[in-house]
């Protein structure tokens, strides 16, 4: 070092003999500054990859997935999973009922049919009533065999308001009939299409009006009116008589305006028969053991 170089002071205070140099102590060598390094530059944007097309496709896949199960799912929340609707037509007609219970439902639906048919005057054919089929009431079928059938089903009474539910108003015909039979249609396509605990349909139609017993002579019992038993006519169906009617627009089977007796065109007639005349019972009724017996009949 720098101090190392200077001869110690003379012991006596003298000064240093001449010629002697003069050495100064040089301050210590500063301390080196720290050296900071700079930051590095952040990366720039990589290069576009050979793989880049590939995943952009399949992030678009992935994406397309997701909203389409979205959507199924928000169908099947909406609409349910298949169901009673399952196969049946889409908007199979312009009106339905608000419930879809047996009791309710019919009732819905007896009032909403019965107010469509009328006579040409604009008078209501029949008063329809619909009610679930009784708990203690079962159906026998007698074809051949008797069977005895089990299950849930709706009854619709067509009340013409005269004697026994007979007609009161018009007169008795072959198209007054048949428009009765179309409106015991639409009732049962009704039923089965909007109320699912409907396992079968019972249409009860006016029957003829009393026949009067002969006149006695006076002094005797008063004539008394004696309902035709043999006569009570029914429509019965099943929900696969009718399937293949469920699955197009109702429109497909039956027109919205329905005919009156003295508008019917023969070739509706017809397609009436068709879907009702197979269908056609007989009916009575055994209080005693809680049994409606269908029979079909003679000329069928």
């Amino acid at each position: 070092m720098a101090r190392d170089l200077i001869p110690p002071p003379s012991p006596a205070g003298r000064p240093q003999p001449e010629g002697t140099p003069r050495l100064v102590e040089l301050p210590p060598d500063p301390a080196p500054a720290p050296v900071i390094e700079a930051p590095p530059a952040p990366p720039g944007p990589l290069p576009p990859t050979r793989f880049r097309n590939r995943f952009g496709f399949l992030m678009g896949a992935l994406a397309g997935v997701a909203v389409a199960a979205t959507a199924v799912l928000a169908i099947i929340l909406t609409t349910g999973s298949g169901g009673v609707d399952e196969g049946l037509a889409p908007n199979w007609s312009k009106w339905q009922p608000t419930d879809t219970g047996l009791e309710v439902g019919a009732a819905e639906i007896a009032q909403q049919v019965g107010a469509k048919y009328r006579y040409a005057t604009g008078q209501q054919l029949v008063l329809v009533e619909g009610t679930p089929l009784p708990e203690d009431l079962r159906i026998a079928l007698r074809s051949g065999g008797i069977t005895v059938l089990e299950g849930k089903g709706v009854v619709y009474r067509l009340n013409g308001l005269g004697p026994n539910d007979s007609m009161r108003l018009g007169t008795p015909s072959p198209e007054r009939l048949k428009v009765l039979q179309r409106e015991g249609l639409e009732l049962a396509l009704y039923t089965f299409r909007y109320l699912p605990d409907a396992e079968m349909v019972l249409v009860l139609l006016p029957p003829p009006p009393p026949k009067a017993t002969p006149s006695v002579a006076p002094g005797l019992a008063s004539p008394t009116p004696t309902p035709a038993l043999n006569e009570k006519v029914a429509l019965f169906y099943r929900p696969g008589d009718l399937l293949s009617h469920l699955q197009m627009p109702l429109g497909n089977t039956v027109a919205a305006d329905a005919p009156t007796p003295e508008t019917l065109d023969p070739a509706e007639g017809k397609t009436i028969d068709t879907l009702t005349n197979s269908n056609r019972f007989l009916w009575s009724l055994q209080a005693d053991n809680g049994l409606l017996v269908l029979e079909r009949p003679p000329d069928a």
